[in-house]
């Protein structure tokens, strides 16, 4: 499936402040406090994002990346800041963003006070090597981007590094477990889902890399993706 391709959007809530931009096959997030709000991602292919914002909150907007693949930049162009993990910068094509936007790098615990709403940067770095997630603690929410979810989660071709995934992996699970948050807002398949899910993507992990867990051949129907094979545990997945 090519990047290219139109999808409609809609804005559906989800939550008090918590809206999805939902574009069928991924969805970005516009988190609305009440000094600012925030978008997590933009999207998969070319919409009115502004449009789609303003529907919501005339309030000042940023955006965040949880990462730089294709489908989660489509609509950079539609502002003039946003935040990125300083080890996602390499990736960031800079003809997606607005002329003269401004690009600021985030680290672990950088936050996001919107007003009411204080989002924490949770480096989760596997999937890309600056993936991000962000943490609303006080209500028990992580925003995770693609490192959590049914999936199937992309683990193959350039830039993944299974191995840190795992890292990352287990952290989510000991925060989790710490009750630091307890529901997870992935940007693919089921929304919300339980952070019980991480448990599954471990095994997963485990799996693939002991050679316990047998794949099937993804027929994913792009070039390049021939020899890449789908590994399931649970109800999660995993490309690789």
């Amino acid at each position: 499936m090519s990047f290219m391709e139109e999808f409609a959007a809609s804005v559906v809530q989800l939550g008090q402040g918590i809206y999805a931009i939902d574009q069928q096959m991924v969805r970005s997030f516009l988190i609305v406090g009440t000094k600012s709000a925030l978008c997590l991602d933009a999207g998969v292919s070319k919409a009115d994002f502004t449009g789609l914002i303003r529907s919501v909150t005339d309030l000042p907007v940023s955006c965040c990346l949880t990462h730089t693949d294709g489908d989660h930049t489509a609509n950079l162009d539609s502002f003039s800041r946003i935040y990125i993990h300083s080890d996602e910068l390499p990736l960031l094509k800079q003809e997606q963003c607005a002329a003269g936007a401004e690009i600021i790098p985030v680290v672990e615990e950088n936050c996001f006070d919107l007003g009411g709403i204080v989002l924490k940067v949770v480096s989760c770095p596997g999937h890309t090597p600056g993936s991000i997630a962000l943490l609303d603690e006080k209500a028990g929410v992580l925003f995770s981007g693609d490192t959590v979810s049914y999936g199937p989660v992309y683990l193959f071709g350039g830039h993944r590094d299974p191995e840190r995934y795992m890292e990352s992996l287990l952290k989510l699970r000991t925060m989790a477990e710490r009750g630091i948050f307890n529901t997870v807002y992935p940007s693919h398949n089921t929304c919300p889902v339980s952070a019980d899910i991480i448990s599954d993507l471990i095994e997963c992990t485990m799996g693939i890399k002991d050679g316990s867990l047998k794949g099937c051949p993804a027929e994913m129907g792009r070039p390049g993706t021939e020899d890449v094979m789908l590994y399931t545990y649970g109800k999660c997945g995993i490309y690789r």
